[in-house]
């Protein structure tokens, strides 16, 4: 099947966690391609929209064509000792193609995507900074990302580009903290890539 095109606006700060620690300069960094460009992997796509499919169902949309079945043989499931693949599968969301040229011609200019947010717990009963309770998370600024969804042949193919481009507008966060005011973001699923 021919891929479709998703857009994600991410309108606010937004952080993808590497795992990784920058000492002094903040306790979790960002999740960054080679060329040191923020990303968001298709692995957390996949996860975005099962949960925004999952929401769908709970809440009978599509007449209860999409149900717990359906969702199973998109995106797969995991169970004791079993496992079987979805038939959905994304890339990860990356900058355009001009705006990576731009950042590897420029690579001084890469720091500008970045910046580092501070975040503390607050005592309760006294109003005050609880002791080494201080945090530094490395962000990526608000930023237009670009991504992919092909599938391999499955009995939802005729209503998928449907479901896809209704439950896009479910997803309104990504990444971590997005409780908290991260990764406010609005997704869209455009036409089949060229």
């Amino acid at each position: 099947m021919t891929p479709h095109a998703i857009s994600f606006a991410i309108q606010s700060p937004w952080h993808i966690g590497s795992g990784e620690e920058g000492g002094a300069y903040a306790d979790s960094l960002m999740l960054k391609d080679g060329a040191g460009l923020p990303y968001v992997p298709g692995k957390s796509i996949k996860g975005l929209f099962r949960e925004a499919f999952m929401q769908a169902a709970e809440n009978h949309w599509f007449d209860g064509a999409l149900d717990e079945t359906a969702i199973c043989t998109l995106f797969g499931q995991e169970g004791n000792n079993t496992f079987t693949q979805g038939t959905l599968h994304f890339s990860s969301a990356t900058l355009s193609e001009p705006e990576q040229a731009y950042f590897h011609e420029n690579a001084q200019s890469v720091a500008q995507l970045f910046r580092v947010v501070q975040s503390t717990a607050i005592d309760f009963k006294t109003g005050v900074a609880k002791n080494t309770s201080l945090r530094a998370l490395e962000v990526a600024v608000p930023m237009d990302l670009q991504a992919s969804v092909s599938w391999e042949a499955n009995p939802y193919q005729q209503q998928l580009v449907s479901w896809l481009s209704a439950c896009s507008c479910l997803i309104l966060a990504l990444g971590a903290k997005r409780h908290r005011g991260l990764g406010v973001v609005r997704v869209d699923l455009q036409g089949e890539m060229v």
